[in-house]
């Protein structure tokens, strides 16, 4: 993957084995991605980026209308598995950390914190919970479906929920699962879980999804839907 910028807008630009080129935008930050086959020339990337230009800003708009960005102060919602909580801000003079009670977040932070600082917080305590939930339902599925994991990482994700190395029987999970409900982070599980036994997503692999959760399809619409 290698990333250009055309009018200002960074655009992944992803080489595969396809026929035709396939423009995509996604949440939460509005990433403009682009599956091009494998030998198309810059100078026919850049154009069509061009002529999908407008697609692209009125996208971005809706997303950002979508999910709007946190200044992490008190009042402002944090979501836990799908649950809003409500962020509080206490002034400390120590290094920040987060605990929940309830449906407040409680978030204790040096008067002089940045959002980024702040949100670096709240990310590591999203985190701590995404794990405890992944380890307990990567173990669940790896032994009901019959395939081992041999290394399992969480991290932050532009575009995707979930990646599977087949090969290195390696999953990695998105960050912002920690948001999403448990139904959708169990989804994603089991669709990683599946790659291990079909690498591609064909009628094989799909199957296996189907036998596993047979209302994949509702989960995966919720999943892709912002969280409220």
């Amino acid at each position: 993957m290698k990333e250009r910028i055309i009018e200002g807008i960074p655009v992944q630009v992803v080489r595969k084995r396809i026929r035709s080129m396939n423009l995509s935008v996604h949440p939460p930050e509005g990433t403009v991605r682009l599956s091009v086959p494998l030998r198309t020339p810059n100078q026919v990337i850049d154009r069509f980026v061009l002529e999908h230009i407008h697609w692209i800003r009125v996208q971005q708009a809706k997303i950002r209308m979508a999910y709007p960005q946190h200044q992490y102060t008190s009042g402002e919602h944090v979501y836990s598995f799908g649950t809003p909580l409500e962020l509080l801000v206490q002034e400390t003079g120590k290094r920040g950390s987060v605990q929940r009670t309830g449906d407040v977040l409680i978030l204790s932070a040096p008067k002089d914190s940045t959002p980024e600082q702040r949100k670096a917080w709240i990310e590591g305590w999203q985190r701590a919970q995404l794990h405890e939930q992944a380890e307990y339902l990567l173990t669940k599925w790896a032994d009901c479906i019959g395939v081992e994991v041999r290394e399992w990482h969480i991290k932050r994700m532009r575009t995707k929920w979930g990646t599977c190395n087949y090969t290195a029987h390696r999953i990695w999970l998105s960050l912002a699962l920690a948001e999403k409900p448990l139904p959708c982070i169990e989804y994603v599980v089991v669709h990683e879980l599946c790659h291990l036994l079909e690498a591609s997503h064909n009628a094989r692999f799909w199957a296996c999804v189907e036998r596993y959760l047979p209302d994949w399809r509702e989960r995966k619409q919720r999943l892709n839907e912002p969280v409220r």
